[in-house]
């Protein structure tokens, strides 16, 4: 039997092809999203990478984006706020942890290739009911070129409670972010209490940023920060500061960056075409441009990106009571 398509079916048809070949949304989204004219970000990730991304998806789509950034504590504190008072101010909510998420589902909304056509390429253990897992990355250290050598450089996060570096590293607050207490969590299970407490005892200063931390290290006020991300320092490493980013193992904690759409976002269209962006090839490419980044649509770092390496997965169902134990072990908390 011979199937037959009439001109107009036949059009629509090719179009559709094409649009999923180059894997972008539908006409209808593009031209809503640019008559709504606007992105606001939620987001903890790095400044210079959000004003990058912006940049790119305001120069192909004409739309000017905004970001408000903060740790992830606060930032959601904000968001939550908002919303409990119906005035949701975010398009899209970017944040170091699932718990946001998971906690309160049905504030964002339901992401699949269908709304965001470049998922379909996204590994889908990655993609789950109302929100995308981005990045991959390892949790890291960095130091001062200046102070430190590299053979003398904290291998292991062990190495932390070596009484040479009394006084002389900067803790990031684990209780400011659900990523920096799942390294916290990961490296108790690994070496136990009695190690926190060796670290507690330290004289460290806090930080309650890894942004605020590498700002501190290439200033020399600190010999190097822990635990932290290779984004924050990007911008200071083009700008030749002292500074050199490592990752300490045994273990290695690999930490993932969640990335959702609120249900009521002022500006749902534009935060789909975004979100199309953000996963795209070019927009992956751009991403992992700002600083070496593992991403999980790229595991094997065909767009530029780091390769997803191995190492243990943080968690992030640590108990409230664990929490403070955590904390206090490793004496941020009383």
């Amino acid at each position: 039997m011979t199937i037959r398509f009439s001109a107009s079916t036949l059009a629509a048809l090719l179009a559709l092809g094409t649009a999923h070949a180059q894997q972008e949304p539908p006409a209808s989204v593009i031209a809503a999203a640019k008559a709504e004219g606007a992105l606001m970000m939620y987001s903890s990730d790095d400044e210079q990478r959000q004003k990058t991304m912006l940049a790119g998806f305001e120069k192909k789509y004409g739309i000017k984006g905004a970001f408000i950034r903060f740790p992830t504590g606060p930032l959601m504190q904000r968001f939550n706020v908002e919303a409990d008072a119906n005035n949701v101010q975010a398009d899209i909510v970017s944040v170091s942890s699932p718990i946001p998420f998971e906690s309160k589902p049905e504030r964002f909304a339901a992401l699949t290739p269908e709304v965001v056509p470049t998922l379909a390429r996204w590994p889908k253990e990655y993609i789950k009911p109302n929100f995308i897992l981005h990045t991959l990355d390892v949790v890291a250290l960095v130091y001062n070129s200046e102070q430190i050598k590299p053979e003398d450089v904290p291998k292991t996060w062990s190495d932390l409670a070596d009484p040479k570096w009394k006084g002389r590293f900067l803790l990031t607050d684990p209780q400011v972010a659900d990523n920096y207490l799942g390294w916290l969590d990961a490296v108790e299970r690994r070496l136990g209490m009695d190690y926190l407490r060796k670290v507690g005892a330290q004289n460290y200063k806090v930080t309650q940023s890894g942004a605020s931390g590498v700002q501190m290290v290439a200033a020399g006020a600190v010999a190097f920060n822990a635990p932290t991300f290779t984004a924050f320092s990007s911008g200071l490493i083009a700008k030749k500061a002292p500074i050199v980013v490592t990752y300490p193992k045994d273990p290695s904690v690999i930490s993932a960056r969640s990335f959702g759409i609120p249900s009521k976002a002022p500006h749902p269209n534009a935060a789909r075409l975004y979100a199309n962006y953000l996963f795209s090839e070019e927009g992956m490419k751009l991403y992992c441009s700002v600083a070496p980044t593992s991403l999980a649509g790229d595991p094997d770092g065909k767009m530029g990106c780091v390769p997803v390496r191995e190492g243990v997965q943080m968690r992030f169902d640590v108990s409230e009571q664990r929490k403070q134990e955590l904390a206090r072990a490793i004496g941020v908390a009383k």
